[in-house]
């Protein structure tokens, strides 16, 4: 080995293109504000830049992106610091994050001071978001946006501290106005999430124009009938919405197979393409029995995993509410490992009645999956997957802890589904149960065998909704998990 060539050129990374140099600061810019939701950052990446040498800090100052994002999250804000950004800023948009930790002493002090900073600028905000702070200050704040002009504004985030948590919907919107741009003009706000704060105005007065909507109605005792109603009256108020998430107070899971009563008269919304929920089972089977939509292509949770339906929406769906679903998740409950006919959920063959009209109305549906079902040993599977109206591209079938089906049943499906016109035939089948003693899937090796050879089959006791190669929004549709809510913590 010879020696080191001292002399060979050296890659420093000052020579390289201004281009390049700025793609790498703007790289580093994005990953310094991935920081934990919360947390304090006193070196910001600008003024890093800015101090390495001669050369960065003509860069940063001649790159306004760099003092675009303004963050009060300390104890005491940073006023001199922005008022600096701001001039280098040289009015390129901006976007305003603001904590809580101003308002835990001279509160009302704070909020006037930010405000008084950003206002002279408003007419390139880009987006605001604010992370539980006390009910005062959010009244101060959008009061001060009464009569602002804000033409960039695109996303805007509000969140209140919470100290106890509502009664009902109809006590929040006598609790809270919001009078936000009432006086103003807002031509291109996209996306609104509020959280613990009313939806009337906001969905009344931009609800045309609204892509976006998500709220966080923080009503600890409201009912399933309450949180649709609430979900109706939102769509209903917002016709232009392409994506709407609703994040309810989680409880107990809860009942899968019951119907809901008094069922609502469904809303159309003919737009509507996303849905995000996060409640619990009988609160998502009353919202989605409430609804009409046309486009929705599938459900997803906050954290875009897909959402299990109940049982009980089957009678629903088979009115054709969802024609365009590309994936559906059915859940139903699963008392009893070793399930007889004294132990079965009462409501469970009334609800499994429906199953066949339900995926007959589901003409673009391309993967199903049954989780905690029992199919009662009654031939479910074939009787409703083996007709040519029955889901006629479906391709994935995932039958996740369920019983009351065999190996051979499945086999049956498959080779049906092969002989009929005009149907997709299927090409994975997945089966996860645990414990293995009620394996519905052995004692057929033949069968098995056939499946593994026609189709890709897979067979496992173990299941984890991380595993990307094991969901189809995963794999074909390129749906990646991921927090559809803005990310904050509440004190």
């Amino acid at each position: 080995m010879g020696e080191p060539d001292h002399h060979a050129p050296i890659c420093r990374i000052n020579n390289l293109p201004y281009d390049t140099l700025y793609i790498i600061f703007i790289i580093c810019w994005k990953d310094a504000r991935k920081q934990p939701p919360g947390r304090v950052i006193h070196c910001h990446w600008p003024v890093i830049a800015s101090h390495v040498c001669r050369l960065w800090r003509q860069y940063a100052l001649d790159t306004p992106v760099f003092w675009s994002y303004f963050q009060f999250l300390e104890s005491i804000p940073r006023l001199e610091m922005y008022h600096e950004w701001f001039a280098r800023l040289k009015n390129a948009p901006f976007d305003v994050y603001i904590g809580w930790k101003h308002f835990t002493g001279a509160s009302v002090k704070h909020a006037k001071a930010i405000m008084r900073l950003i206002m002279p600028h408003i007419s390139h905000l880009r987006s605001l978001y604010t992370a539980y702070i006390p009910l005062k200050i959010l009244q101060l704040i959008l009061n001060r946006l009464s009569d602002a002009n804000a033409p960039l504004l695109e996303k805007l985030r509000l969140a209140r501290l919470r100290s106890s948590y509502d009664d009902r919907p109809e006590s929040l919107q006598k609790k809270i106005k919001i009078k936000l741009f009432q006086h103003g003009q807002v031509p291109s706000l996209k996306e609104v999430e509020l959280d613990g704060l009313p939806h009337d105005y906001v969905t009344t007065h931009f609800g045309e124009t609204l892509s976006t909507f998500k709220i966080s109605p923080r009503t600890e005792f409201a009912t399933p009938q309450d949180d649709a109603r609430l979900a109706q009256r939102i769509l209903s108020q917002s016709p232009g919405l392409r994506a709407f998430g609703f994040f309810g107070v989680t409880r107990a899971l809860g009942d899968a197979q019951a119907v809901p009563n008094p069922p609502l008269p469904p809303v159309h919304h003919a737009g509507l393409q996303e849905m995000y929920i996060r409640a619990n089972q009988p609160t998502r089977n009353m919202i989605m029995c409430s609804l009409t939509l046309p486009r929705i292509r599938y459900f997803l949770n906050d954290f875009k995993d897909e959402l299990p339906l109940g049982l009980s929406c089957l009678q629903h769906i088979g009115l054709g509410p969802f024609p365009s679903l590309i994936s559906l998740r059915l859940r139903g409950n699963r008392r009893s490992w070793g399930a007889t006919n004294d132990t079965r959920d009462p409501l469970n063959s009334r609800n499994l009645m429906q199953l066949s009209s339900a995926l007959e109305a589901l003409p673009e549906l391309r993967a199903l999956t049954f989780q905690n079902v029992d199919f009662e040993n009654a031939g479910c599977l074939i009787k409703c997957l083996g007709g040519a109206k029955c889901c006629p591209r479906l391709q994935w079938l995932t039958l996740l802890q369920c019983l009351g089906y065999t190996v051979h049943e499945l086999r049956s499906v498959v080779e049906t589904r092969r002989s009929l016109k005009n149907v997709d035939p299927l090409v994975r089948v997945t089966v996860y149960e645990w414990p293995p003693s009620t394996s519905s899937i052995h004692g057929d090796d033949e069968a098995r065998d056939w499946l593994g050879q026609a189709v890709d089959f897979r067979a496992s006791v173990t299941y984890t909704l991380e595993d990307p190669e094991q969901n189809y929004l995963r794999v074909v549709e390129g749906v990646q998990r991921g927090a559809v809510t803005t990310p904050s913590y509440e004190p």
